[in-house]
């Protein structure tokens, strides 16, 4: 199994999905890549949803594991450079602050189910084929995950309103 350059793309994306983190979403990758390599070619009918299923299981293993034996992280010194104009500079960390909020907002099944709608731009019945699950729940999942982001921003827009300029 062979894997082109946007393939690989669109499973970075899906990793980074579940797991939220770039390095996990790396190495999530890199396991799945591993594990289809390993099966036997010409098998599959469709190798990227045979690897997405692989990532999000490896992902959930990895989630129980880190519930049995949790890890204390150490120190994020990591600091990242932007080349940016300073005039939308306050701009783009209100809207990164924004993202990264509502981001943890989410669980790894409400950002599945958004990664397959706004980034693959799959339909509910995709989705639903995708992960197992009832077009009605993928629907229902969606409508509250649009509302609760909504609300979340509305609060930003009133704290921003009340803020001395």
């Amino acid at each position: 199994m062979l894997f082109d350059r946007a393939t690989l793309n669109r499973l970075y994306r899906y990793a980074y999905t579940l797991s939220g983190e770039e390095s996990s979403a790396y190495d999530l990758l890199q396991d799945t890549v591993e594990r289809c390599l390993k099966c036997p070619p010409g098998e599959l009918a469709c190798p990227e949803a045979f690897a997405r299923r692989v990532m999000r299981n490896r992902h959930i293993d990895l989630m129980r594991r880190a519930k049995a034996s949790p890890e204390h992280p150490g120190d994020q010194g990591d600091v990242e450079l932007l080349a940016i104009d300073t005039h939308c500079l306050e701009q783009l960390m209100i809207t990164r602050d924004r993202l990264e909020r509502a981001w943890s907002l989410l669980d790894a099944f409400e950002r599945e189910i958004l990664y397959f709608w706004a980034i693959e731009g799959m339909t509910a019945a995709e989705i639903a084929s995708a992960l197992g699950s009832r077009r009605g729940t993928v629907l229902s999942r969606l409508h509250r995950l649009r509302v609760r982001l909504r609300a979340d921003m509305d609060d930003d827009a009133v704290a921003e309103e009340g803020r001395p300029q």
